[in-house]
């Protein structure tokens, strides 16, 4: 009985077959995981004992040859050691693993794409984030408007570096006739003199007259600031204020126009609030000939014209500060959150309209505005100048079809539509053919102002992510190749727009960064945010520490650098904060020199008027906008 018992026990086993399952996806997450960790746990062990170059250059080269990146974001030069010394170690281990267990060597490459996953704290493994760099094909509109930058760009820096060279030159000289000093050799002396005679920008007669408008004297003038004008400028509170600058600071004639003929523009004043509407004050007497050092010899000839020319451009020379010069209550359907105002630019702007007005709303859009001359306004101006009475209050919200006591017209003329978020701030182009707009949706647009209308929706050239966070400081560089932007990720971005690429980027605020603005030098950018200090940034040494200093004690709304001409030089620059107060520093040795004490509320917005006196305006929560000087 016992033979057939043990066949059919045979049998049984040699029908029996062996099904080998697949693990699950979690399953097999779980054992790369384990696997790392042990592998992890090792390299740490022998990290130790592992060799690392200490030269920053030997490090980058080691790096390149295990394929690594060179360094990571936020990472210092002893990060970047550590990180290779885990690498070197991790590689070991991989060698020995490799001759004990005799595979093939593409499984353990496999698995040493799981090594990243793994912290230096040890932690779980978590999910690897692929970073891709995407290229998309640019239109032939962003073609030509990047060679165009391209040449603008390049002109006006050449233009920047050039007036700084020779009024260093000539302030050599001028300080060492005054000291009657030799500090260099003949033969150069000879050389500067023939340079600053030369028809150059600074010479001797210019001198003498800037030397009535000296630092140490801006800055008396500075500190002696105080409240000159306070008017109620909306019926909610004002979020924006802007003012009229001439082009790159004193113009250029690649725009084609003439720097005679803009220098008499009027200075104009515009806010924007938060009831939608979009007004003009009055910047003060006088105008931007003022400004202009190049045509500072022909101010005698061209005061008698002023009046003339402004009163045909619908400006008045015996027109109060912060007089209401034009308004339009409504032009957004919500809240309005930044303003700009375009450059005097008389060679691309037809004959009728002084100047445009950008803003952008929450209400998903920006929107681009004409001002014009108010025809019934100029047709009635000499019968009415004597009988005419001020603006009162309670009729700021002026109707449209009632407003033909006002100076200027404000005419919407294009419409920018194609943000899927809320809109935070804009900024236009030295050039003033382009403006570029923030969003809460990560991204920053430029768009084309000459061909963007009221039915196109506005033409978008640029298209710009990059941002982790929203979006929301914007500022161009002086040349016109750069722009920065700012979100509240902390982080600062400059890009080029004569390629499309990043240039750098600079981290170092603590909290959300609200505004940037570069300085007319053309190297530093200032920075500043929730955290109440301000940065300022050497361009030319991104990796360097940025310039702090703890300027207010509440959310900073703007920045705003003097303007780049003779009587301003650049040589102050201005905050706005949440703190209620406004305060002017030197950019010299970043100093507080005045602070302006006046609002009831938050200071919401501050600029600069260009001019001899340093006119700033600011405006606040509280509904008013003031003038001081």
């Amino acid at each position: 009985m016992s033979a057939p018992n043990t066949a059919s026990a045979s049998d049984t086993t040699a029908n029996t077959t062996v099904e080998y399952l697949s693990l699950t996806s979690d399953s097999l997450a779980s054992q790369a995981a384990h696997q790392a960790r042990l592998l992890d746990i090792e390299a740490r062990k022998r990290a130790a004992t592992i060799v690392v170059p200490t030269l920053p250059n030997d490090v980058r080269d080691a790096l390149r040859n295990y394929g690594e990146p060179i360094r990571l974001f936020g990472e210092d030069l002893a990060d970047v050691r550590n990180r290779l010394r885990m690498i070197m170690a991790r590689w070991e281990i991989y060698k020995e693993q490799q001759q004990q267990q005799q595979q093939q060597p593409m499984d353990m490459v496999d698995d040493m794409h799981l090594f990243p996953m793994m912290g230096e704290g040890g932690g779980e493994a978590q999910p690897t984030e692929i970073t891709e760099t995407t290229y998309t094909h640019a239109p032939p509109e962003l073609i030509t408007a990047r060679k165009f930058l391209c040449e603008y760009s390049l002109k006006q820096s050449r233009h920047r570096l050039e007036r700084e060279r020779q009024r260093r030159r000539g302030m050599i000289r001028w300080t060492r006739s005054k000291k009657r000093a030799r500090l260099f050799n003949r033969d150069d002396d000879d050389n500067e003199h023939d340079d600053a005679s030369g028809g150059g920008l600074y010479t001797e007669s210019t001198l003498k007259e800037d030397a009535k408008l000296t630092c140490e004297q801006i800055f008396k003038q500075l500190r002696s600031h105080g409240l000159e004008g306070s008017q109620y400028g909306d019926v909610r509170p004002l979020s924006a204020v802007c003012t009229s600058s001439l082009a790159g600071g004193g113009g250029d004639a690649t725009l084609g126009f003439n720097l005679e003929n803009i220098a008499h523009m009027p200075k104009l004043i515009a806010t924007g609030g938060w009831s939608g509407g979009i007004k003009i004050w009055n910047g003060g007497s006088g105008s931007h000939g003022d400004d202009v050092h190049h045509v500072s010899q022909s101010r005698n000839s061209h005061n008698d014209a002023n009046d003339s020319f402004m009163s045909e451009r619908g400006g008045e020379a015996s027109s109060a500060p912060l007089d209401l010069l034009g308004a339009k209550s409504i032009v957004h359907e919500d809240r309005i959150m930044g303003i700009a105002m375009r450059p005097y630019l008389t060679g691309i702007t037809p004959s009728d309209v002084l100047t445009m007005v950008a803003s952008a709303s929450i209400d998903l859009t920006a929107k681009l505005c004409i001002v014009k001359q108010n025809e019934e306004t100029t047709m009635t101006a000499n019968s009415t100048a004597s009988n005419s009475s001020t603006i009162q209050v309670e009729n700021l919200n002026i109707k449209d079809n009632n407003s033909n006591q006002l100076r200027y017209n404000i005419v919407e003329c294009a419409h920018l539509k194609g943000h899927a978020a809320r809109l935070c701030s804009v900024a236009f182009h030295p050039t003033g053919k382009y403006v570029a707009t923030t969003s809460f949706d990560h991204t920053w647009r430029l768009w084309d102002v000459e061909t963007s209308s009221m039915t196109n929706g506005g033409t978008e050239l640029l298209l710009q992510d990059g941002h982790a966070r929203e979006v929301y400081g914007v500022g161009f560089h002086p040349d016109g190749s750069l722009v920065s932007t700012t979100d509240f990720g902390g982080v600062v971005q400059c890009w080029d727009l004569r390629t499309g690429k990043s240039a750098c980027h600079f981290v170092g605020h603590a909290k959300r960064v609200v505004c940037c603005e570069f300085a007319p030098n053309g190297f530093q950018l200032a920075s500043a945010g929730d955290d109440g200090t301000i940065k300022v940034w050497d361009m030319r040494r991104p990796r360097r520490a940025a310039t702090s200093i703890p300027a207010h004690t509440n959310l900073i709304t703007q920045l705003k650098f003097a303007h780049s001409t003779s009587s301003q030089n650049g040589e102050f620059l201005v905050s706005s904060s949440f703190d209620g107060t406004g305060k002017i520093w030197s950019t010299r040795d970043w100093k507080l020199l005045n602070t302006l004490r006046g609002h009831e509320g938050k200071v919401m917005g501050i600029d600069i008027l260009d001019g001899p006196r340093c006119g700033i305006v600011t405006c606040g929560f509280d509904k008013t906008l003031k003038l001081w000087q």
